[in-house]
């Protein structure tokens, strides 16, 4: 066996499986757009859906459900630039899409057929400020939540989802 032609191929394994664009790469404009518009679509998606999903479950005329679509976009975008610009603790610096989680649907149609939109809007305003502070006590709870319970809520909150 002739050792040359091992690292040959080693080499050329190695070397396709090296990334196209490092970190401070600038890909050309082509296929920058390509990826911003790809990815504006598969975010878009994510972010109207659970506004969608609510209006329907809630049975709600046109409009209102317009204006939860745009507000679910705009709150996005809001959130999206609060989290590029890092604000003191607030934000990472990065670009990390902020949008509508699905496991908060089942608890805001419940809300809702009870109380209506008031009742959805005064609920996720003051359970933000809970996730807020929760946010920065999680480190913390590592040790109790591992990924095996993640997982396991994770999968209730789909199989909820299903009728």
């Amino acid at each position: 066996m002739n050792t040359n032609n091992t690292i040959a191929e080693s080499s050329e394994i190695s070397s396709s499986n090296e990334l196209i664009y490092k970190l401070e790469d600038k890909p050309p404009l082509k296929e920058s757009l390509f990826a911003a518009f790809q990815h504006l679509l598969a975010i878009f998606v994510a972010i109207i859906t659970p506004a969608i999903i609510i209006a329907g479950a809630l049975k709600l005329d046109h409009e209102t459900t317009s204006y939860l679509i745009s507000m679910s976009l705009f709150t996005s975008g809001i959130a999206t630039f609060i989290q590029c610009k890092k604000f003191g603790p607030i934000g990472c610096g990065l670009l990390c899409i902020q949008g509508t989680s699905f496991s908060f649907i089942s608890p805001i149609i419940s809300a809702g057929l009870n109380g209506g939109l008031s009742a959805i809007f005064g609920a996720v305003i003051s359970g933000s400020f809970v996730e807020m502070f929760i946010s920065r006590i999680l480190k913390y709870t590592q040790k109790i939540i591992t990924p095996l319970v993640s997982g396991i809520v994770v999968t209730l909150i789909g199989l909820s989802l299903i009728k």
